[in-house]
């Protein structure tokens, strides 16, 4: 099927005079996901302003990271509208490279407040390294500016780099008080976790479970390295109730750790919890783990769920035959959501295929009666 409109029209029509004109291009452009980014980042640098900030905003909604690097250019900006866009859409798009870049222009005068502010928005802690670094600048403002973005991460990776900046006199105050918030932090996570070590009854576990992975989910992202040790806990429900939080929570460097726990995990409801946390992702990486759990019976449920929320469908592409399959198993809920993923597919590349028998389905053919001597009657 050949699309109808091209990407670079669609683009162009994120600032048509009619609505419709412009509601059209976004839901369009929002399917096609990466193929759409190249455009967009080409619009970044149009002679009209309206249409960089469209653009901007189109990359964020997208979320494809790649496009970090070039949105942070955008922070340089002359038009103000622009430049918010960028802002915004860098709390979606920032990868280690934009990051980095961001930090680099706290040493820039005319940019370092517009850096420091998107930098205290994102609380990315992709931006660790880049900020340590920064704190050894020859510039005290650029110093403190990154010592302020890095002490609102709270992670308990810099606390190494606090102790080496407590000899700076203008960054000792920031140190102590940073140190002393990571450590009440990690001991608020252990009290929380330590509600569930101490429940024996199955019953109360199970509401305590909730209640600890929504008190987790609170603390965002400055709880996520305890949370990665707490995946290899000696306990079910504090692994279960880590990787729900994590999931919620979207920090990227759970996504490996996650992949290997859905696989490996000698629990059954861990490993189901870490399929519906990588659905929370849409991470391309997670298709083959997630083919593999819907082909089991105990997790298809969820992996199928998990599935349908890949950003970039056209990672789907080899498996057209299992998804066909889908569309037409007994179960609603799968069926419904293979049929959505084949339409995507159907609607970006045009590609379909033939229905197939359900392997799912657990009734045998009924045999035909024999008449006597054993023969089929006809």
């Amino acid at each position: 099927m050949a699309k109808k409109d091209k990407t670079e029209d669609l683009v162009q029509e994120l600032i048509h005079e009619e609505d419709w004109k412009r509601m059209n291009a976004t839901a369009e452009l929002l399917k096609r996901g990466p193929e759409a980014v190249r455009v967009l980042m080409t619009a970044l640098s149009d002679e009209s302003a309206r249409l960089r900030a469209e653009a901007a905003h189109m990359l964020g909604r997208i979320k494809d990271r790649s496009a970090g690097v070039a949105v942070v250019g955008l922070l340089k900006d002359s038009d103000p509208t622009v430049r918010e866009a960028a802002a915004e859409a860098l709390g979606h798009v920032a990868d280690a490279d934009a990051l980095a870049a961001l930090v680099r222009l706290l040493e820039e005068a005319a940019q370092r407040d517009t850096a420091a502010e998107v930098l205290g928005r994102l609380k990315d802690p992709g931006a660790l390294a880049p900020l340590v670094a920064m704190m050894k600048s020859p510039d005290p403002t650029a110093r403190r500016m990154a010592a302020s973005a890095l002490e609102q991460l709270a992670d308990p990776r810099s606390v190494d780099a606090w102790i080496e900046v407590m000899a700076d006199p203008d960054l000792r105050e920031i140190a102590s008080r940073s140190l002393k918030r990571i450590s009440d932090l990690r001991e608020r996570i252990a009290a929380i976790l330590d509600r569930l070590r101490d429940n024996e009854d199955t019953v109360a576990l199970e509401e305590a479970r909730i209640g600890v992975s929504m008190d987790l989910i609170a603390l965002g992202r400055p709880a996520v390295p305890d949370l990665l040790e707490a995946m290899d806990d000696d306990l079910w429900v504090v692994r279960e109730a880590a990787t729900q939080a994590l999931g919620i929570i979207g920090d990227q460097r759970a996504v490996e750790p996650l992949l290997h726990k859905a696989k490996h995990d000698r629990d059954m409801g861990v490993r189901e919890s870490c399929i519906k946390a990588l659905g929370e992702f849409g991470d391309s990486r997670s298709v083959e783990v997630l083919v593999a759990a819907v082909e089991d019976r105990t997790t298809r449920l969820a992996a199928t769920e998990a599935l349908s929320k890949i950003k970039d469908v056209t990672v789907l592409v080899p498996y057209l035959k299992l998804l066909q399959t889908m569309k037409s198993d007994r179960d609603g809920l799968v069926s419904y959501l293979g049929g959505l993923m084949l339409d995507k597919l159907e609607k970006l590349t045009g590609a379909t295929q033939e229905a197939e028998a359900d392997p799912w389905d657990d009734e045998a053919p009924v045999p035909k009666p024999q008449a006597a001597g054993g023969q089929q009657a006809g």
